[in-house]
């Protein structure tokens, strides 16, 4: 299929995730490209007009393609009370929803709120299996502690990870090798409220840093150097999941899987035990990289899009046969 991409350029989960997608499009035989609204290319290769088979709409949708009359989904990549939270991003897939043929999530928890406004496709949240996978040991030096805990979510607003700082603190009172690693603080308020906070409650004896963006292409190198990786998500998870890609622990008040042995809720005491729990069972013993193969490849994403796409393409085709 001819597929094209709409995306503003940013730094994001969003991005990450439609390259991604993007990228095992191609190893799938597809035509991709990705543009800005603008019309700048990201990636791939421009089509000539439109000589393409579908719009996938990510971040934005220019007004010049409104009336090219092909099918049109729209990727709901964020979390449905953050995208009302922030105030712009629900409003936009309001505006966005009368122009598309359907929408497309990746969590079946979040397909109640996406198919109020518009029809809604939910596929499996995938990862690049090729791009975060286990690594040898010898490959960088491990982080200190055990368990060495890592923390790299985006921080914004409310989704920081002061739970799991005061979660860790109960860690360290029973396992005084416990460290707490916290990365891709981007924020500099947030960075000087919590170097305040580590220093003011004395808490360096267990958190051990507090670092600035990750790099992309490191990302998977420093999933490798820790023990678990722990999300302060709720309802939801997002990105971390490429912990699980990558052979480590993840934990997450948001990832509910039932079939997924450890669960927590978003209060200290909750992840603290569950952070226990998997260190004392589950860290060298459960089968995290088979776990993403089995609920988290890029692929089987791709492959339940592009069958969804499929079928609109003939619809329209009919139509304007008609």
């Amino acid at each position: 299929m001819r597929l094209q991409h709409w995306m503003k350029r940013e730094t994001s989960g969003l991005a990450f995730t439609t390259l991604e997608i993007v990228a095992e499009e191609e190893r799938q035989g597809h035509h991709v490209c990705v543009r800005e609204p603008s019309g700048n290319v990201l990636y791939g290769s421009p089509f000539s007009g439109d000589e393409y088979d579908v719009d996938l709409i990510h971040s934005q949708f220019p007004i010049s393609q409104y009336a090219n009359g092909k099918p049109r989904f729209l990727f709901c990549h964020g979390e449905p009370l953050s995208s009302v939270g922030n105030g712009v991003s629900m409003k936009a897939i309001l505006d966005l929803a009368p122009l598309c043929d359907a929408f497309i999530c990746m969590r079946k928890e979040e397909h109640a709120y996406w198919s109020m406004i518009k029809r809604t496709y939910c596929v499996p949240k995938g990862l690049d299996l090729n791009l975060f996978k286990p690594l040898p040991a010898t490959s960088a030096e491990k982080l200190s502690g055990a368990p060495a805990v890592l923390y790299m979510e985006h921080w914004r607003g409310q989704r920081n990870p002061l739970p799991l700082i005061v979660a860790m603190r109960k860690v360290w009172q029973e396992y005084p090798e416990a460290r707490l690693h916290l990365y891709n603080c981007t924020d500099q308020k947030m960075y000087t409220t919590f170097s305040a906070l580590v220093k003011d409650c004395k808490l360096w004896p267990f958190v051990r840093s507090l670092q600035g963006p990750v790099k992309p292409l490191e990302v998977n190198a420093l999933l490798n150097r820790c023990d678990i990786v722990v999300s302060c998500l709720h309802p939801l998870y997002a990105r971390s999941i490429e912990s699980l890609a990558a052979g480590k622990a993840f934990l997450c008040p948001g990832y509910t899987d039932p079939e997924y042995p450890w669960h927590c809720e978003l209060e200290p005491e909750s992840m603290a035990k569950a952070i226990i729990d998997i260190w004392e069972s589950g860290c060298g013993k459960f089968d995290f990289r088979g776990w993403a193969e089995k609920k988290h490849d890029i692929a089987e994403t791709v492959r339940q899009c592009t069958a969804i796409y499929q079928r609109y393409v003939g619809q329209t085709s009919l139509a304007v046969t008609a």
